[in-house]
């Protein structure tokens, strides 16, 4: 058996007597551990929501449901109540006169919080549309076409008054 001397530690060249005493991963252990971190990562990813697109039909949902919630609350009292729909958000206000058969301790003015100002999530591009709810008889279908970033809509109001939306 020879013997090589490197600096202070003595090499074996025979195999036979050397002991595997270092620590290490194989190329095989290595190659499992990063295919087992990719999956992982992979699901992570997919499990993220986009955020983006729940708050696009969330404002959508909501202003559907106030819009419709203000048109039924209108036909019911008897006084028009308008809704203000532009890209900064969407707005309910009542006219000023009040209603002769509404309680005198009732300002015409309150508009309760499910009909407070809304701002859109993120910028929306729509052309500025003034609605009055409750005073009028609908007889056409009314759209109105909303864009956020690459995300299109179009909100409609039936012939019956009802307001839903719709993606193309």
């Amino acid at each position: 058996m020879r013997i090589l001397g490197i600096g202070n530690k003595r090499c074996s060249l025979d195999k036979r007597n050397t002991s595997h005493t270092e620590g290490g991963f194989t190329l095989i252990e290595l190659l499992l551990a990063l295919t087992i971190v990719a999956v992982m990562l992979g699901i992570a990813v997919l499990a993220i929501p986009n955020h983006d697109e729940r708050y696009w039909r969330d404002n959508l949902d909501q202003l559907v449901a106030s819009l419709n919630a203000a048109q039924d609350e209108s036909l019911m009292s008897g006084s028009s109540m308008s809704a203000q729909i532009d890209e900064t958000g969407w707005r309910f206000s009542r006219p000023l006169n009040v209603n002769p058969m509404a309680e005198a301790n009732t300002p015409a003015t309150f508009i309760p919080d499910a009909y407070k100002a809304k701002v859109w999530a993120k910028p929306v591009s729509v052309s500025p549309t003034q609605l009055t709810l409750g005073a009028e008889s609908v007889t056409t279908t009314i759209r109105i076409p909303i864009q956020q970033d690459k995300r299109f809509a179009t909100l409609v109001r039936a012939s019956n008054g009802r307001f839903s939306w719709v993606s193309p």
